[in-house]
């Protein structure tokens, strides 16, 4: 598996039930507390919405290092199918933009690797080459949120801590502005030039540092498209004979009934739970229809995806594709390893997943998987929904301005690119004892490297832009992802709303789950489309016209 695309992030968690209710990632102010995390501590601040959003850092790639073998920009990773050699690499941070403080930095991240081994020669290096002595508090993933909630409600907060993008506070706002470090001034704009390696992350992820308008972290980058149809490609070749390339809506149509056998035990579609109701695909169907992500702009006028006219028409095919038997049966009761365990042994051929699923090694030998490029309905230009583009943001909590700077310093170092000494270091270790390099070049990482290095989670406190690369060589998927992205990147449409702050929409909404729940009953057949209709007006009446409000506020 790819050591840059961290397969591991959020395993089996990519459709939640809030992502149901919210659809793609609209911003983390945006969703703020719809997850676990709940009443964490903090400032009982009323909820003053900002109107007036800090300015991003200005976006500088970091140049130098090994020339990518495909290349990339701000929105499409570039490739490397080979690890570079030491030679070719260059220095990223010079001594003067070392922290050398001889105070301990704390710090509080996830983790969803086995612990590290106690005598961790990994983090030793590591606290030599920054000059600092780094304290890394790992907590697994499975005990994350609770973890969380007891350090912010006990006081003694780590000097920097990890705010994920999927399961924030619900009080984040009032938390961030009591607890944690406003880094707008110095981050904001060019001020991000005393910081190189931070201003290498693209603008995309820093917009959603962003909370209630000021900027409050450091994004730990993931790439900007919220999901797509990971799709077994050999197989929809064996049984069609060309290559899945629909461009309409009747074209994908024929694609599914193709592929369709249920004879054979072969579906062309399978979707999954999510909380208390199933995702049917709902990111792909809904951009093929031109639904907005979570919120358009629709004749200057704020939009959410449920009121769109192009909703029910989504609904409608959906249920239309469900009746024609087009989906896998077990769809409302499939986990999310169900549903990959069925694209690997070809029951289904496809299912919507994050783009590090194109890279997934454990597939079948001689199994090949791609991804089918948007389209719309009638035929014309396609979107993707512009996810997040991060995985976290690491917040700093209050301190005197020079221990906030020296944090920043471990922040860059810490984001060191691909084809620099310091992120060679933090990729590999150390030659000798964290990985070898065999005659061809080729680099294998040693049983302490595996042991020490994922599970230290440096690259959960801050990390560069994700690269195309892996240790083992898959050059053709590496291919395949890569040409997706170039052929989709334009197709990008991010939320209305990304980035600006909604107290409405931060809190749960029984009135948005009920829609997804008429919705699952209409395309089971046990409701109608008259009772979306319905659910959809109650929850703009009882929660979506005071959102809009909030969030045009801002606009």
């Amino acid at each position: 598996m790819s050591a840059s695309l961290h397969a591991s992030d959020r395993p089996l968690r990519a459709f939640t039930r809030r992502r149901a209710l919210t659809g793609a990632a609209v911003g983390i102010a945006g969703i703020a507390g719809a997850g676990a995390l709940a009443g964490c501590g903090g400032s009982a601040a009323t909820e003053e919405i900002a109107t007036e959003l800090a300015a991003v850092p200005t976006y500088t790639p970091v140049t130098g290092g090994p020339t990518p073998d495909l290349p990339g920009d701000e929105n499409v990773q570039p490739v490397y199918f080979e690890a570079p050699q030491e030679a070719d690499l260059f220095t990223s941070v010079t001594d003067a933009q070392l922290p050398h403080t001889t105070d301990p930095v704390s710090a509080f991240v996830i983790s969803y690797a086995p612990p590290a081994p106690s005598s961790n020669s990994y983090l030793e290096e590591a606290r030599k080459r920054l000059d600092t002595d780094l304290e890394v508090q790992i907590v697994s993933s499975e005990n994350f949120s609770a973890k969380f909630a007891t350090v912010m409600a006990g006081g003694d907060i780590p000097d920097m801590v990890e705010f994920i993008a999927f399961d924030m506070p619900t009080n984040a706002p009032q938390l961030l502005d009591a607890q944690f470090t406003d880094l707008s001034e110095l981050l904001g704009g060019d001020a991000i030039a005393d910081y190189p390696n931070l201003a290498n992350i693209p603008s995309s992820s820093w917009e959603n540092c962003r909370v209630n308008g000021r900027i409050y972290g450091t994004p730990v980058h993931r790439p900007p498209f919220g999901s797509i149809l990971v799709t077994r490609t050999d197989l929809v070749e064996q049984l069609t004979g060309e290559a899945p390339a629909p461009s309409s809506k009747d074209e994908f149509t024929a694609l599914l009934d193709a592929v369709t056998d249920a004879k054979a035990g072969r579906w062309a579609l399978c979707g999954q739970t999510a909380g208390d109701s199933v995702d049917w695909g709902y990111d792909f169907m809904a951009a093929m229809f031109g639904v907005p992500n979570g919120w358009g702009l629709v004749d200057g006028k704020l939009v959410h995806k449920f009121e769109h006219e192009g909703y029910l028409e989504m609904a409608s095919y959906i249920k239309e594709m469900h009746d024609a038997g087009y989906y896998h049966p077990d769809t409302p009761s499939m986990s999310g390893s169900q549903a990959k365990t069925n694209i690997a042994n070809g029951s289904v051929l496809m299912h919507l997943d994050g783009i590090s699923a194109l890279l997934d090694t454990s597939l079948p030998e001689g199994t090949a998987t791609g991804a089918i490029v948007p389209f719309a309905a009638d035929g014309g230009a396609g979107i993707i929904y512009q996810g997040s583009s991060l995985f976290s943001f690491t917040a700093l909590k209050k301190a005197e301005e020079g221990r906030i700077l020296e944090q920043l310093k471990v922040l860059n170092y810490l984001a060191a690119p691909y084809g620099s000494e310091e992120g060679f270091f933090l990729q590999y270790g150390k030659k000798g004892e964290h990985f070898e390099r065999a005659g061809d070049g080729s680099i294998s990482v040693t049983d302490a490297g595996t042991a020490q290095i994922g599970p230290t989670s440096l690259n959960r406190i801050s990390a560069p832009p994700q690269i195309l690369t892996s240790a083992v060589r898959i050059d053709d998927q590496l291919r395949r992802s890569h040409a997706w992205q170039e052929d989709s990147s334009p197709m990008l449409l991010k939320s209305a709303v990304a980035g600006l702050y909604s107290p409405t929409a931060a809190k749960n909404s029984s009135a948005a789950g009920a829609v997804m729940t008429a919705l699952d009953e209409y395309i089971l057949g046990r409701g109608s489309l008259d009772a979306v209709k319905e659910a959809t007006s109650t929850w703009t009446t009882q929660s979506g016209d005071t959102i809009r409000a909030e969030y045009e506020e801002q606009l």
